[in-house]
């Protein structure tokens, strides 16, 4: 039984770097194991269509490539096991042409294992679905109002099935959907001999796969202090050494660029995590209130103190069904009075789109560079002086139709709009299906995993269960691009002081919500915050997005808070969709002399 495990992340999401595998395994070849995360929401959504069109798609293809990509590295005696939830709505699919791959490029005797039984949607679509509670978590609206329209439901599964096939094996686990952090509670589990009811390290395994799950996230990327970020050309990927109790050392490759500090490690642990007393996930209920972070040498900071409990009896279902249309276009206005005239040009061309009898269910006319991404009360912003705004308008219809009309109302404006409209290369706009997100529970009982086994060779066989020489490293030596010296701008810039000036922040998407981390930048900024930023104050500022209500809940081991609105994405028109922009607005929220410390 081994001591410690070394776990690597390369892929963030479908469409992050598809070299960083490769990458990292260069730099590190001696990984245990590496694992990707391929599945958000939407993407469910784009494979269902991609299926639909072709029984033997529904999968990121990309990670076919990377699979391909790697086939020196196994073939050279490389040792990581590759976990991956590429496998999207068709993960027999996936890791056939994984195996196809492979043996093209010569690789023989690669064990890959498939994860399957998160496809609940025929459990949802049956008439018997009345009978269970499968309301939406935000809106608790009933099934029925949507079950005709169902593209996907899949259950988030935990490392139970992959345990399976570490267990048996297998060098590839490929999986549909499950919990981004099992993925990493995987291996531990098989390495360390934990049982399943080892809450305390099955929290703290849980807590370093979601530090993980958003690669370059911890180490730098998106940070709040990312203008300080060193060789932000080449960030790393991160790396985490679990130990046998769960304590993790968040770390990256030597030769890579980013960092990871304390801070980049809090603002990950804080990212859209809800309740930090009760982070939900299949494998366990962790308590992210007694996390210890600190910093034992450079780009190495160790996480401890998690603790956990039983997880639930129900599992979350991500749901998504087909709700109309969509189409966005955006142009640039250059000149005096910019945002002026680029109002004007879309009201213009909603008021002729009504006029040929269109019907959109929302519309939204944007000033993209004049703060409209993220509009909060009391900012003002001299528009009107602006020499310069992308206009951005955007439509939703239940009519395909009358989203193609509005397609073809904007390219127009290039001729009989105002002067200086410009950037039009990306021509007419297109329209879009528009895929809902239902999030809803199912009982774990009524889900179960299977594990099925693909070889490579010069015949590929299938079996199915239930439940060295060094790959050549590339050296960069010396060449390296140089240094970015990226200088904030001071234009313009106003001496009143911000939230910003003592305090960090993250923030992103879950449903029809969105989680605002807030991270002290001291001890006495802490202290402060806690008594200013009350939850009724954040609520307040963001008014022109009409959220529903402000959650505020406390992490004082971390110095930090985390806010979750309610509501706020629900007017999926908006630029900032998913409220990845909502921390930096808060961080501009201004603090009045009357509220400034002694």
């Amino acid at each position: 039984m081994k001591h410690l495990i070394r776990i690597g992340n390369a892929q963030a999401f479908w469409g992050d770097r598809t070299s960083a595998a490769i990458e990292l395994l260069t730099q590190e070849p001696d990984l245990d194991y590496l694992t990707m995360d391929y599945l958000a929401e939407v993407s469910m959504s784009i494979l269902a269509q991609q299926r639909e069109r072709d029984a033997s798609c529904g999968y990121p293809q990309d990670f076919v490539h990377v699979v391909r990509g790697l086939a020196p590295y196994w073939a050279n005696g490389g040792r990581c096991r590759l976990v991956a939830n590429a496998g999207g709505l068709n993960p027999q699919a996936c890791a056939i042409a994984c195996a196809a791959a492979l043996e093209a490029a010569g690789c023989r005797s690669i064990k890959i294992a498939v994860v399957s039984g998160d496809d609940v949607l025929h459990l949802l679509r049956a008439d018997a679905s009345v009978e269970y509670d499968f309301q939406n978590l935000d809106s608790r609206a009933s099934l029925l109002t949507v079950r005709d329209r169902l593209i996907t439901a899949n259950a988030y599964l935990g490392a139970a099935g992959i345990v399976a096939a570490l267990r048996a094996g297998a060098d590839i686990v490929i999986t549909g959907r499950v919990a981004d952090p099992s993925m990493v509670v995987a291996p531990c589990v098989y390495e360390f001999q934990w049982q399943l009811d080892d809450w305390d390290r099955l929290a703290g395994a849980t807590v370093a796969g979601h530090l993980l799950e958003c690669g370059t996230q911890v180490t730098g990327g998106i940070s709040t202090d990312w203008l300080n970020v060193p060789d932000v050309t080449h960030i790393g990927f991160p790396i985490a050494e679990i130990d046998g109790d769960g304590q993790c050392i968040i770390t990256k490759p030597k030769d890579s660029g980013g960092h990871v500090t304390v801070e980049t490690v809090k603002e990950q642990l804080i990212y859209e995590i809800g309740d930090p007393r009760r982070y939900l996930s299949p494998d366990v209920i962790v308590a992210f209130d007694q996390l210890q972070v600190e910093r034992i040498a450079a780009d190495r900071v160790r996480v401890t103190g998690a603790r956990g409990i039983q997880g639930p009896q129900t599992l979350k279902v991500s749901a998504t069904y087909h709700d109309g249309y969509r189409a966005a276009g955006m142009l640039t206005i250059f000149g005096s009075n910019a945002v002026h005239k680029a109002r004007c040009c879309g009201q213009m061309i909603l008021r002729r789109l009504a006029e040929r009898g269109c019907v959109f269910r929302d519309t939204i006319v944007e000033c993209l560079g004049n703060g409209e991404s993220v509009p909060v009360a009391g900012c003002v912003h001299n528009s009107e002086a602006s020499m310069e705004t992308v206009l951005r308008i955007a439509v939703e219809s239940d009519s395909r139709a009358d989203a193609e009309t509005f397609g073809r109302e904007v390219i127009p404006l290039v001729t009989s709009g105002p002067p200086g409209t410009t950037g039009y290369a990306e021509g007419r706009p297109r329209v879009h299906s528009i895929f809902r997100y239902w999030p809803c529970l199912i009982g774990a009982d009524q889900v179960s995993q299977h594990v099925d086994y693909i070889m490579t060779q010069a015949t590929t066989a299938s079996t199915q269960t239930d439940t060295r020489e060094s790959w050549p490293t590339q050296h960069r030596g010396d060449l390296r691009v140089p240094e970015l010296h990226c200088e904030p701008s001071r234009h313009g810039r106003s001496t009143i002081p911000t939230l910003g000036d003592i305090a960090f922040g993250r923030s992103g998407d879950k449903g029809t919500a969105a989680n605002i981390g807030i991270l002290a930048k001291s001890v006495k900024d802490f202290g402060w915050i806690r008594q200013w930023l009350t939850a009724d104050r954040v609520q307040e500022y963001f008014e022109p997005l009409n959220v529903d209500a402000v959650e505020r809940f406390e992490l004082a081991n971390l110095q930090g808070f985390n806010f979750v609105l309610q509501g706020v994405l629900r007017r999926g028109l908006r630029n900032d969709a998913q409220g990845k922009a909502l921390a930096q607005a808060l961080l501009a929220m201004p603090i009045p002399a009357a509220d400034l410390r002694v």
